[in-house]
């Protein structure tokens, strides 16, 4: 799959093959935006690409997808609830796009395709996110995609003294 918007990248569900770069890109992403994501990169759920390749051969329709260039630029993932009461929602867990990709479409050919897979599993019928208050441009492209916020939660994030507000957001898939 690649972009309508630039042709440079593709974007595909990563597998075992691609755990050290998607471990890298993660580190990075925890360092580099410390306000856009529950965990740090000390305490991440993450830690080695044996945890990776674990991850990826997760089913229940879990996925992680890759924007590439001639390297990983950029990472959505989604999980699906377990519980039976609950299986009827997914959640993107991360996202990133390296800096020098940025603004190119790699972002919404991500979310594009969390979006598609998320149709394709019986079941669903929202895609839940929470996004912080100081990532505008994501908040953007997520409300370009459908999703609305449906509830702020003060104090989401403390990091550093600082204290980060997220928005909840949902896009409903029935």
């Amino acid at each position: 799959m690649t972009s309508g918007t630039d042709s440079a990248f593709s974007v595909r569900a990563l597998g075992a093959g691609d755990a050290a770069a998607f471990l890298a890109l993660r580190r990075e992403a925890l360092t580099a935006c410390p306000a856009s994501f529950g965990a740090a990169a000390g305490d991440d759920f993450l830690q080695t690409e044996e945890d990776v390749s674990q991850l990826f051969g997760r089913r229940n329709g879990d996925v992680v997808f890759g924007a590439f260039t001639d390297r990983l630029v950029g990472i959505a993932g989604l999980y699906r609830e377990p519980k039976q009461k609950t299986r009827h929602k997914v959640h993107v867990w991360t996202m990133y796009v390296v800096p020098a990709s940025r603004g190119c479409g790699a972002g919404r050919a991500l979310m594009t395709a969390v979006i598609a897979h998320a149709r394709m599993i019986e079941g669903v019928t929202g895609i839940h996110l929470s996004v912080s208050e100081q990532a505008g441009p994501a908040r953007t492209l997520y409300g370009s995609l459908g999703f609305a916020i449906w509830g702020t939660e003060p104090d989401g994030l403390v990091f550093q003294g600082t204290s980060v507000s997220l928005h909840h957001m949902l896009l409903q898939l029935s």
